[in-house]
């Protein structure tokens, strides 16, 4: 029989009770083997003594470790440690230590592993102005729903509720041209959830599925999460190329586009384009996720109908967010699921807890048919578009010929091309000076022939965009020194 160590310690955290100090003492003592199997333990009386406590104190600490199984009481001859605790070590714990595999994630959460997002800096992309947000009705109609919730809204079911899916089918199908009745809507607590949703409701393990290169990172960690697999397809001026992606993948199930503002480059995919990836779909059974994640800012002209007004083979699902006409931390989104595929989406989604909170919902729905929605796209379409004009001239007034600009009508951001410096180094510069210099090589899974910044500008004030290029040429200046 080993003897029992001349001191048990005490679990040194003095903000918790003598009790689990005592429990967290003795359980330590035995995980690590200074307590062998089968060793006998004194009388609780004894411990108490030695270790200074009551009586009581002990057995409560011992009460819960015999219950763990730690410890086995044996009437008439006293409180021993578990014998199982042999048996577990020579099977469990065999080999000589750093011989056991690591562990890991699945393969599939490893592929879809990405940088976590930070707060927005200048030239962050795709960032909203927070303040051009009306808070303050937004805060009366959440008080409206949040005092008087009614009975029909305490459970509006994965799909969302009735009178915000309603009020969006409404505003899309004026706004951008989509073919939407109520019950194909989704509510969901943004874009990524409804292209997770998307993943797990379309593909199966090993489905290779289009996505455009450059592109949103995020749609390819949605993919590969699902255990598919993200088929990077180059873009042109026409967005995805589709001839290409057929030679790639000929077998796709899908494809991953963003046809009316690609991302990052910001090209428009044309008419003839369009028809050509809707014509594969209808020919392969396969399906298009539509994500038209900045549509609203158009500046130049009316925004292009999306490509889901196009389709009369119901191939397309559209995603869209109200994140970037508010603010980030709303979190809502919505998804248009085809009708031969809503029951797979709400089956899906019921398992996936998507619904964001039911009196934000009611707000939103209140927001959208009252025609603050429609109100507030106008003023920030205004807004945005001063800041853009802004950013291009500052730009050009600033660095000159040492910038060249691609032509930028819409969206949250803008593609910048620096001559004759290294980008790379130029973004790990503007990072230390509070710069956020995004590559176009950082979207992209296959080598590129150029290379270009991505600036943000909707969230900045005009005096932050001039501040932001006067550091963005002192940067170029502290670069020019080092080459």
């Amino acid at each position: 029989m080993t003897t029992l160590p001349a001191v048990i310690p005490l679990a040194r955290d003095t903000g918790r009770s003598l009790r689990w100090r005592i429990h967290k003492g003795f359980k330590d003592a035995i995980l690590t083997g200074q307590l062998e199997s089968g060793t006998r333990l004194p009388s609780t009386r004894t411990l108490a003594s030695s270790l200074g406590v009551s009586r009581s104190t002990v057995v409560e600490a011992f009460d819960q470790l015999a219950a763990e199984g730690f410890l086995d009481r044996r009437p008439g001859s006293g409180t021993y440690v578990s014998r199982q605790l042999a048996t577990l070590r020579a099977t469990d714990r065999t080999g000589a230590p750093g011989t056991n595999p690591a562990r890991r994630p699945a393969h599939r959460a490893s592929a879809g592993a990405r940088e976590h997002a930070v707060l927005p800096r200048p030239f962050t992309p795709c960032e909203p102005d927070a303040t051009l947000f009306p808070h303050r009705l937004w805060a009366r109609l959440l008080a409206r729903h949040a005092r008087t919730p009614g009975t029909s809204e305490a459970a509006p079911g994965p799909a969302g509720l009735p009178q915000l899916r309603k009020a969006l089918a409404a505003h899309l199908v004026l706004s951008r041209g989509v073919t939407a009745a109520p019950e194909q809507i989704i509510v969901v607590s943004g874009a990524q959830q409804a292209l997770h949703l998307c993943a797990h409701a379309l593909l199966d393990p090993g489905d290779a599925v289009w996505c455009e290169d450059p592109g949103y990172l995020e749609a390819r960690a949605a993919v590969a999460l699902a255990g598919a697999r993200p088929v990077p397809v180059p873009v042109d001026g026409d967005g995805l190329d589709v001839d290409l992606a057929t030679d790639l993948a000929p077998h796709a199930r899908a494809a991953y586009v963003t046809p009316s503002h690609q991302f990052p480059t910001g090209n428009v995919m044309g008419l003839a384009r369009r028809l050509r990836l809707l014509d594969w779909a209808a020919r392969n059974g396969t399906w298009i996720v539509e994500d038209d994640y900045d549509s609203e800012f158009c500046y130049d002209n009316r925004p292009l109908p999306a490509l889901q007004g196009l389709d009369d083979h119901q191939s397309v699902v559209y995603v869209g967010t109200l994140n970037k006409i508010a603010y980030r931390g709303l979190r809502l989104g919505y998804l248009i699921a085809p009708p031969a595929v809503t029951d797979a989406f709400l089956a899906v989604a019921d398992t996936m807890s998507t619904s964001p909170p039911v009196a934000v919902q009611s707000a939103m729905a209140d927001f959208i048919s009252e025609g603050h929605l429609s109100q507030h796209i106008g003023r920030m379409r205004t807004t945005y578009r001063e800041r853009r004009q802004l950013l291009v001239d500052e730009l050009h007034r600033v660095l000159g010929d040492r910038i060249q600009l691609e032509p930028a009508s819409r969206g949250m951001h803008i593609l910048a091309t620096l001559n004759a410096v290294p980008n790379e180094y130029l973004a790990r510069r503007g990072t230390a000076r509070g710069l956020d210099l995004r590559m176009l090589s950082d979207y992209t899974q296959t080598p590129m022939s150029r290379e270009a910044i991505v600036l943000g500008y909707t969230h900045l004030r005009p005096e932050q965009i001039r501040s932001a290029v006067v550091d963005l040429a002192s940067l170029l200046s502290t670069t020019d020194r080092r080459l």
